[in-house]
């Protein structure tokens, strides 16, 4: 961990994460009590209000759940024939962010801490860029964006596995459709960031041995 001052762990849902990112914390904090967990999804706070209209009008007759195909098609849709709204959507997410990640990350990492990160950056943009309808490219500058403002991981551990294993282990997944669109995104920025890749059907005991054996 001398060298690793922020690991970022990252993966589809069901891909085992948060179960590395914790267990793995929590073996090096035992090592160096200076290593931590944090958990870095995002969460709607100044974004709340947009997407609750979006809820009540575009988005009323959608379950996510239920038919997922129809709330995709329906939210692309929307923000393709309305993309002003679409970058007001983006951008105040991204504001949201950024002050979240300052007291999750840069500030414990500025007093000296070490970190061991579940979802982040890559996640984010990832997500916005299929939430807008926009390619690849749209997420690369937002990974670009993001980087000017906040801390570079000095490790990206990406746990990969096949959608239909990831779908059986979590029952919250809206649709194999979901993680498809999602794993194609991470797999080609693993490529172009050079992010070091685990085998996600491995069993969480290997996993961790994987990791441990990059740390040491």
């Amino acid at each position: 961990m001398k060298k690793y001052k922020l690991i970022n762990i990252i993966g589809i849902d069901g891909a085992g994460k948060t179960t590395l990112a914790t267990s793995l914390a929590k073996e090096m904090h035992s090592v160096d009590p200076k290593i931590e967990y944090r958990y870095c999804q995002y969460f709607a706070y100044l974004l709340s209000p947009l997407k609750l209209a979006a809820k009540w009008s575009v988005m009323r007759k959608t379950d996510e759940f239920k038919d997922y195909n129809q709330y995709n098609d329906t939210k692309k849709s929307t923000s393709s024939k309305h993309p002003i709204l679409a970058q007001i959507y983006a951008s105040i997410l991204l504001v949201d962010y950024i002050l979240q990640i300052l007291f999750k990350v840069t500030v414990p990492l500025w007093v000296g801490r070490k970190l061991i990160i579940d979802r982040y950056i890559y996640d984010i943009a990832v997500n916005l860029s299929l939430t807008t309808n926009k390619n690849i490219g749209y997420a690369e500058n937002v990974i670009k964006f993001l980087f000017r403002l906040l801390p570079k991981p000095s490790l990206v551990i990406f746990i990969d596995l096949p959608e239909e294993v990831a779908l059986s282990r979590k029952d919250d997944i809206q649709d194999i459709e979901y993680l498809k669109e999602r794993r194609q995104r991470y797999i080609f920025l693993a490529e172009k960031y050079g992010f070091v890749v685990l085998d996600g059907e491995r069993t969480q005991e290997e996993l961790l041995a994987g990791a441990k054996k990059i740390l040491l």
